[in-house]
Protein backbone atom coordinates (compact mmCIF):
# COMPACT_ATOMS: atom_id res chain seq x y z
CA UNK A 1 0.00 0.00 0.00
CA UNK A 2 1.88 3.11 -1.41
CA UNK A 3 -0.06 5.77 0.96
CA UNK A 4 2.30 7.80 2.82
CA UNK A 5 0.62 7.16 6.34
CA UNK A 6 -0.12 3.60 5.93
CA UNK A 7 2.78 2.45 4.34
CA UNK A 8 5.30 2.98 7.30
CA UNK A 9 2.89 1.37 9.75
CA UNK A 10 2.61 -1.73 7.77
CA UNK A 11 6.30 -1.78 6.79
CA UNK A 12 7.18 -1.58 11.08
CA UNK A 13 4.57 -3.65 12.62
CA UNK A 14 2.88 -6.30 10.23
CA UNK A 15 3.89 -9.07 7.86
CA UNK A 16 2.03 -9.21 4.59
CA UNK A 17 0.68 -11.93 2.77
CA UNK A 18 -1.02 -11.79 -0.55
CA UNK A 19 -2.93 -14.88 -1.11
CA UNK A 20 -5.38 -15.80 -4.28
CA UNK A 21 -8.86 -16.03 -3.35
CA UNK A 22 -9.36 -18.70 -6.28
CA UNK A 23 -7.48 -20.87 -4.40
CA UNK A 24 -6.69 -19.34 -0.77
CA UNK A 25 -4.83 -21.63 1.40
CA UNK A 26 -7.03 -23.22 4.23
CA UNK A 27 -5.78 -20.78 6.97
CA UNK A 28 -6.69 -17.74 4.81
CA UNK A 29 -10.36 -19.51 3.82
CA UNK A 30 -10.57 -19.80 8.11
CA UNK A 31 -9.64 -16.10 8.29
CA UNK A 32 -12.25 -14.73 5.46
CA UNK A 33 -14.72 -16.69 7.04
CA UNK A 34 -14.96 -14.10 10.46
CA UNK A 35 -15.47 -11.21 7.54
CA UNK A 36 -19.54 -10.63 7.62
CA UNK A 37 -21.18 -10.10 3.94
CA UNK A 38 -17.66 -10.16 2.23
CA UNK A 39 -18.46 -9.87 -0.94
CA UNK A 40 -16.11 -7.29 -2.39
CA UNK A 41 -12.05 -7.91 -3.18
CA UNK A 42 -10.02 -7.01 -2.02
CA UNK A 43 -9.92 -8.91 1.63
CA UNK A 44 -7.84 -7.39 3.84
CA UNK A 45 -7.14 -10.09 7.12
CA UNK A 46 -5.60 -9.15 10.34
CA UNK A 47 -4.28 -12.02 12.55
CA UNK A 48 -1.98 -12.41 15.19
CA UNK A 49 1.26 -14.41 15.13
CA UNK A 50 -0.79 -17.44 16.49
CA UNK A 51 -3.61 -17.35 13.48
CA UNK A 52 -6.12 -15.82 15.26
CA UNK A 53 -8.53 -13.48 13.98
CA UNK A 54 -8.23 -9.72 14.85
CA UNK A 55 -10.19 -8.12 12.24
CA UNK A 56 -10.61 -7.59 8.64
CA UNK A 57 -12.40 -5.47 6.51
CA UNK A 58 -13.49 -6.14 2.59
CA UNK A 59 -14.01 -4.35 -0.79
CA UNK A 60 -13.46 -0.01 -1.37
CA UNK A 61 -11.23 0.71 1.70
CA UNK A 62 -10.96 3.99 2.82
CA UNK A 63 -7.50 5.30 3.95
CA UNK A 64 -8.45 7.26 7.38
CA UNK A 65 -10.13 3.62 8.30
CA UNK A 66 -7.30 1.45 7.50
CA UNK A 67 -5.08 3.87 9.41
CA UNK A 68 -7.35 3.80 11.91
CA UNK A 69 -7.57 -0.05 12.07
CA UNK A 70 -3.96 -0.35 11.73
CA UNK A 71 -3.31 2.22 14.99
CA UNK A 72 -5.96 -0.04 16.88
CA UNK A 73 -4.10 -2.88 16.65
CA UNK A 74 -0.48 -1.67 16.95
CA UNK A 75 -1.72 -0.22 20.55
CA UNK A 76 -3.27 -3.70 21.25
Amino acid sequence: MPHPEIAPLLQKHFVALASDCDDAEHEVEVLAGHLEDAYMLPFVLFADSNGKFLDGMSGAINPLYMKRTLEKLIAK
